[in-house]
């Protein structure tokens, strides 16, 4: 099975979807991871379903971020130019 990830002109690869973590490192975010996931919970940032169990981690898809950011991108398979 391929896997898929959004690739920026740079050649930046990331996966589909980010944890609070990866996040402060794609957006160059300072704050707190909590402060980061108090936005995730208000929705003030867009976020995939959690899957239901109790300490799952927030997911957070790269795309809308990017082009918040105004950086083109493209989806396509890990690996490939």
């Amino acid at each position: 099975m391929t896997r898929m990830v959004v690739k920026t002109l740079d050649g930046t690869e990331w996966p589909l979807a980010i944890d609070v973590t990866e996040y402060r490192h794609v957006m160059g975010d300072t704050r707190t991871a909590r402060a980061i996931r108090f936005d995730l919970e208000s929705g003030n940032l867009p976020s995939l379903p959690r899957r239901g169990r109790s300490g799952e981690r927030w997911r957070i898809p790269v795309a809308p971020l990017l082009e918040r950011l105004g950086v083109a991108y493209a989806i396509g398979p890990a690996g490939e130019p």
